[in-house]
């Protein structure tokens, strides 16, 4: 990874609790903070698995685990299955905005309340966590607002980058749940990525055994990073990934 970062920043190994995929194990990372990054080397280090969260970049780095593989979808060659396109036919009732990303009072609200309901989150999220978690950004980013004529129904966040783009986050209002709005929101981002011309588009991290990001191996064609090869996630694949073949594996 050194390659990669000047030498003056500092990497830290931080510990953030009990797993948030699995009913076991610690959720470890390998972490920097960058308040700017170049585009160039962002989306390398997207290329060697790590993520955003606001200006700290991480990568797992878990105790005998490595279960959360990163994902991303091949933007020219994508098209929705059955499925996907009924989500998209359940939702051709909204509007689309793209917006810069700024702190807004609505989608604040919108946040917290997805927190609280979806999440089960006992203390309400404080303005300044929220602005350190998804408005603070190294990179070009952009808000992408989903309403139902005037109302607020979701919002995601994206990084914009020279070769692909990035999902950051997602949040939706808890009573519009069967909407999938999950889905439909990536499947825009998708679509937005073959407007801008871009290559991948990044999901962040895959848990195999983990039921809540089933959802991100629908999406095809994809590739997943084992063993520092981004590999085609074939049906084959999918069925013969060992998590405990994953939980001995070396750290990139």
């Amino acid at each position: 990874m050194e390659e990669f970062l000047p030498s003056s920043w500092t990497i830290y190994h931080t510990h953030n609790g009990p797993c948030p995929y699995r009913a076991v194990g610690q959720w470890d990372n390998l972490t920097f903070y960058a308040d700017q990054l170049p585009i160039e080397t962002y989306e390398t280090l997207l290329g060697k698995g790590f993520r955003r969260s606001g200006t700290s970049i991480y990568h797992p780095a878990c105790k005998n685990c490595r279960l959360c593989i990163p994902l991303r979808v091949h933007v020219p060659s994508f098209q929705p299955s059955r499925s996907q396109k009924r989500t998209q036919r359940k939702n051709q009732d909204l509007r689309i905005e793209h917006v810069p990303v700024v702190f807004r009072e609505d989608v604040f609200e919108l946040y917290r309340r997805y927190q609280e309901h979806w999440h089960q989150r006992g203390n309400p999220t404080s303005r300044e966590e929220f602005v350190e978690f998804l408005i603070d950004s190294p990179v070009p980013s952009e808000m992408i607002l989903f309403w139902l004529e005037d109302e607020l129904l979701g919002v995601s966040w994206i990084d914009l980058l020279e070769d692909s783009t990035s999902a950051v986050y997602f949040a939706f209002e808890p009573n519009a749940q069967h909407r999938r709005l999950g889905i439909f929101s990536l499947l825009h981002e998708i679509e937005y990525a073959q407007h801008c011309k871009r290559q991948w588009h990044y999901l962040g991290y895959w848990v195999p055994d983990s039921k809540k990001m089933q959802y991100k191996a629908d999406f095809r064609p994809s590739e997943v990073l084992l063993h520092h090869i981004w590999t085609p996630l074939t049906c084959l694949l999918y069925t013969s990934l060992s998590p405990r073949d994953l939980s001995t594996s070396r750290m990139p």
